[in-house]
């Protein structure tokens, strides 16, 4: 079954926790501290290729990576998480669910975006040793990987799109022009779901995208019209497939109003005009139709997928045209702003101030053992994210109550 939409949670994998350990040897009673390091939770990656057509093929809804293992003793680091590669169709957007985000535009084969980052493990006692100290009782605690919710679009890559109505033929011209198998028959809507072929001229290729067909109203969610339209979006030539007993001109006018109302810009793109079914039409009809149709500024083809009458004049016309097409030019996900780690001090209440430093936050938390020998680690960081000014800046004096997230402190100055 052929799905363009999707909507997924991916849950990366949680850092090992650094161990606290210190060698232990026969006639040796007290060796230094030989705590490992956990090891880096794995990764969710997006895979765009080529042979996956359709995002049916993700059996799961939910996906995890692998965790980091534990640091150990002996200076033994724990193994990394394994990173899960999720493979899509070339052609998927990639969204937060949750904010509407664009996050990623997967178009190239092998293109690949990180969509969950996997935690950093934590670092082992031994990592924290100084001249000063000595035999460090703490380590730090993974990180946990992010979680995510996604919504997949997919939107196909092709160099020539069929609009038309049901019925109008675009499923015989696509089987006709290529080697492409669709399902056709005389009742409306028969298919279901896009459909890509490739036309081939010499060593020369295009792609064709048959669009489930468009109706009046489909702009608004009527027919399956709004559901395949983002299909559209990509193709590089428009291709109206008319059919030529039943109204053409109308129907003309009508899909053109369609595609305005679903997005202006694709009435700016090159475009032909197919009048199909010629052979149910005399010479003098299909004349008289084809003058009608090129009022509209665009070129006209008469042709007939039955009988194949005007089907090469057609391929020439196409590969005339589409190469030299721009390529459409859709919206890209946007750089993300790094994340200043900045500091705010807030006063509570008369000697009580509540620091906010979201960066600091996270690696105390991480802190895991004796936090009473971490105190000189602790003043490490805070000196490093430059903590002491804020608190100065904001009016904390000596004695006064810091708190940080969960945890409290008694400010001390720092002595120069």
């Amino acid at each position: 079954m052929f799905r363009d939409v999707l909507e997924i949670s991916v849950s990366a994998g949680r850092g090992g926790d650094g161990c606290i350990s210190f060698w232990r040897e026969k006639y040796i009673a007290k060796g230094g501290p030989d705590g490992g390091d956990g090891g880096d939770g794995g990764s969710i990656l997006l895979r765009a290729l080529g042979q996956v057509d359709s995002l049916s093929k993700l059996s799961k809804r939910v996906y995890k990576a692998e965790n980091g293992q534990h640091g150990m003793g002996k200076g033994l680091f724990g193994r990394a998480g394994k990173d899960l590669v999720i493979e899509v169709p070339r052609g998927t957007r990639v969204y937060d669910a949750e904010t509407g985000e664009l996050l990623a535009d997967l178009v190239e084969e092998g293109q690949t975006f990180v969509a969950a980052r996997g935690g950093k493990g934590g670092w082992g006692n031994a990592r924290f040793v100084t001249p000063t100290r000595q035999a460090p009782r703490f380590a730090e605690a993974g990180e946990e990987g992010e979680k995510r919710r996604l919504r997949l679009e997919l939107m196909l890559l092709a160099d020539v799109g069929l609009v038309g109505y049901p019925n109008a033929g675009k499923s015989s011209l696509l089987a006709a022009l290529t080697h492409a198998q669709p399902k056709i028959a005389s009742y409306p809507f028969t298919t279901l779901s896009p459909n890509l072929g490739v036309i081939e001229q010499g060593l020369e290729r295009l792609t064709m995208a048959d669009i489930p067909g468009i109706i009046e109203g489909a702009a608004q969610g009527r027919g399956l019209g709004l559901e395949f339209l983002r299909h559209i979006a990509r193709t590089r030539v428009l291709l109206y497939v008319l059919d030529g007993a039943d109204q053409p001109v109308q129907a003309l006018r009508t899909l053109q109003a369609e595609l305005r109302a679903y997005d202006p810009a694709l009435l700016l793109r090159p475009a032909l005009i197919a009048l199909n079914k010629c052979d149910l039409l005399t010479a003098e009809e299909t004349r008289t139709l084809e003058h009608q149709l090129s009022q509209s500024g665009l070129p006209v083809l008469a042709i007939s997928t039955q009988t194949r009458q005007g089907l090469p004049a057609l391929v020439e016309a196409l590969f005339a045209l589409a190469p030299s097409a721009p390529k459409p030019t859709l919206p890209q996900p946007q750089p993300r702003p790094e994340s200043a780690d900045s500091i705010k001090v807030h006063q509570v209440e008369e000697g009580v101030f509540e620091l906010e430093a979201p960066h600091l936050e996270r690696q105390l938390n991480r802190l895991k053992g004796d936090l009473m020998e971490a105190a000189g680690y602790l003043q490490e960081l805070f000196k490093r994210h430059r903590v002491e000014p804020a608190l100065k800046a904001h009016g904390v004096r000596a004695g006064d109550t810091v708190r940080l997230g969960p945890h409290e402190f008694e400010y001390i100055p720092e002595v120069r």
